[in-house]
């Protein structure tokens, strides 16, 4: 299956140190997206993941298609219900298309914020809480044992019931 959107099939690993390098990184691979979007984090970074551009790209892509999937897991989003994080809002009403789970008791040791972008695209900061690290464009064989890392972690999560909406 060929999900890259361009004609530009090549690997470079790219080094990225700071906020903006981040975030541009983020919007640029995640406006790419035509299938999946995968964070994993110790929460829901909201530098990277709370900002206009980017909910609109999860918005547009959790409504292309009944197959597109939003997977999420975070180790505690409490920081992020308490501050109104957008990804949350908008998984409250696209319920049935963005999925926020919890790794199990013996995962929580999540040191690295991770994206993914369909079967192509990564980027990965090793410190949750710096903003240094390393992505990719085009790596579609390192994408797919980070998927693997990923889909076990996911597998082995439950869904988080603190960031469900509730309806009277």
């Amino acid at each position: 299956m060929e999900n890259f959107p361009n004609n530009n099939h090549k690997s470079e690993r790219i080094h990225f140190d700071g906020r903006q390098q981040a975030i541009s990184l983020v919007i640029e691979l995640a406006q790419q997206a035509k299938h999946r979007i995968c964070i994993l984090g110790r929460n829901i970074d909201h530098v990277l993941f709370d900002n206009t551009e980017f909910i609109e790209c999860a918005s547009r892509l959790a409504r292309r298609s009944p197959r597109s999937e939003i997977k999420i897991i975070a180790q505690n989003t409490k920081a992020n219900m308490q501050q109104g994080h957008r990804l949350i809002e908008l998984a409250q009403h696209l319920s049935s298309d963005i999925h926020i789970r919890n790794p199990e008791k013996q995962e929580q040791t999540i040191q690295n914020t991770l994206f993914i972008v369909d079967d192509f695209a990564y980027l990965n900061c090793p410190r949750t809480t710096q903003y240094t690290g390393f992505a990719n464009r085009y790596d579609r064989l390192e994408v797919r044992e980070l998927y693997l890392q990923f889909n076990n972690l996911w597998q082995h999560s439950k869904a988080d019931r603190s960031v469900r909406r509730l309806t009277i």
